[in-house]
Parts: C-alpha cells; structure tokens; sequence
C-alpha cells in the first residue's frame, strides 16, 4: 500500500474516530465516558495525525510531517472532544411571601351605665347612642372582627339579680348595635354581675366605675 493510500485511509480514521469521541453525551445526569475526554481525544488525534503526516510526506521531510501532523491531530481532537456542556443557570430567586394584612385594631369601649342607663335599667339612654353609632361604624368598616360585650355592676343587691342585669344591659347594647347593621353572629354577650370590679365598692365613686359595660374585640 503506498503512502497516499496510507494517508487517506488515517484521515478517514482520523475524522470517524474524533467523530465517535466527540459525540456529545446527552445523559446530565452521568459524566463523560473515558473516551470522551479531551486528554485521550487529544491522545489518540496525536497518533493519528502523525500517521497521517508520516504517509503524505516524503522520506526528506518525514519527521517533519509526523510532527506537523501529531501536532495538528492532537490539537484538532482536544477540541472536538471539549466540554461543550452549558453552564447551568441559576435557579430565579423565589418570589417573596406577601406581607400578611394587618389585623385589624378594635379599641376597647367602656361605656359607664350612669351615663348609659337609668338606675335599676336595662334601657338605653338616647345619650348612649353616639358612642354607640361610633363603635357600630368601626364594627361595618372592619367585618372581621367579632366582640364580647360585656356588662359589669357595683356590689349593691344580690349576686344573682346583678347578673342578670348586667346581662340585659349587655344584651341591649348588642341589640343596638345589630339596629345599626352589625352582624348578630359577631357579638358575644356575657353578665359578670359584680364579680370584676375596677374600683372599690366602698364609695360612690368607685361603685360608679363599676358599673359599666365594655366592648373588645374577641
């Protein structure tokens, strides 16, 4: 076989065989095969580019075209076979949770039964009324929140009837406040009689404190 059939029977190796190294691994889950790495393409591009050289040169310049030859081939498979793969992109930043909304502040209202009741009554005084009609605009603007209306009375009379009129007292300011719109499944009503006092009983003053009903949220 003469050198130039020699020569194109390496070059056909040269380009099947870098072909075969260079063939992408399509697998991201696994790593290049041995064969596939850039050193041995190189390696093996070497061999048979000096081959090549040493079949198409003449026996004056045959080291030469071994050396050219190596050269170029090693170079030609170090780049097919290098690592085309994309650089991973960065994961996108999550999107920050939304600030939850504010709960909504109810301030608590204590209303003084001097002031919103008669004596020994479970009637409301007109006078009540516009602290009343504040507290019900508050409850329609902010529909989530719910309140326990509770009435409270001085140690004057037994425990049992000061319950159950701290309870009416209750029950009339939550029926006023139904009038006005608010939702009778948002309030809860409760009669502690004389057992939570603010003041002492021992004086006008302070049974006058304790005569109340107040309004918080739940």
């Amino acid at each position: 076989m003469n050198k130039s059939t020699t020569g194109l029977l390496l070059g056909s190796a040269l380009v099947v065989g870098l072909a075969g190294c260079a063939t992408p691994n399509t697998d991201p889950s696994s790593d290049r095969p041995w064969y596939q790495q850039p050193v041995v393409c190189g390696i093996a591009g070497g061999l048979i580019g000096g081959g090549i050289g040493y079949a198409t040169s003449g026996e004056s310049d045959q080291d030469e075209g071994i050396g050219i030859g190596a050269g170029t081939g090693a170079a030609i498979g170090a780049l097919l076979c290098a690592d085309r793969t994309p650089e991973p992109q960065p994961e996108p930043e999550p999107m920050p949770e939304p600030e939850p909304e504010p709960e909504p502040e109810f301030e608590p209202v204590t209303l003084q039964s001097d002031v919103t009741f008669a004596f020994d009554s479970a009637e409301l005084r007109p006078g009540a009324e516009g602290e009343l009609n504040s507290v019900a605009d508050t409850l329609n603007n902010n529909p989530e929140v719910r309140v326990t209306i509770a009435g409270h009375t001085d140690s004057v009379g037994s425990n049992e009837y000061n319950l159950e009129l701290s309870q009416d007292r209750a029950d009339s300011v939550a029926s006023y406040l139904q009038s006005q719109g608010v939702a009778a499944n948002r309030m809860r009503t409760v009669g502690y009689g004389e057992e939570r006092p603010v003041a002492t009983n021992d004086t006008d003053a302070g049974r006058a404190q304790n005569r109340r009903v107040e309004i918080s949220s739940q």
